[in-house]
């Protein structure tokens, strides 16, 4: 129930609507409720899902250890222009972690970070590139 409530608490900040609640139950299903309709994880829009995934998995770190780091490999995989922008505006708008690190091979990300690493190869050997 734990980890259900802090889940819920950080998809309203992924989402920035708190009026959507998800719960994330005893059998591990995760469901979303939204003006007395709900929904399973299944039915959910692509960026809603990526969003709900990633707050039980934060839910979960920041339960269950001490670690305030968390790293999110290609999380717009997968979606089209306007999903990877909002998913990486809700990103920003995650509370509680000391850094987030993204690792992507698009640029959505660039206007709201503090520092960037691009990383190219150079004559077979890679490059790393502080902006």
């Amino acid at each position: 129930q734990l980890i259900s409530y802090e889940a819920n608490r950080i998809f309203g900040d992924i989402m920035a609507d708190h009026m959507m609640q998800l719960d994330w139950s005893e059998d591990y299903t995760i469901t979303v409720e939204y003006q007395g309709e709900k929904r399973d994880f299944r039915q959910l829009s692509g960026g809603e899902q990526m969003a709900a995934a990633l707050a039980v998995r934060l839910a979960l770190l920041r339960e269950m250890s001490e670690i305030r780091i968390a790293f999110f490999d290609e999380p717009t995989a997968h979606l089209d222009d306007q999903r990877r922008e909002n998913l990486a505006e809700q990103i920003g708008n995650i509370q509680g972690f000391n850094q987030l690190f993204v690792i992507s091979h698009d640029d959505t990300f660039e206007r709201d970070i503090h520092h960037v690493l691009h990383v190219h190869k150079e004559n077979g050997m890679s490059e790393v590139e502080v902006g």
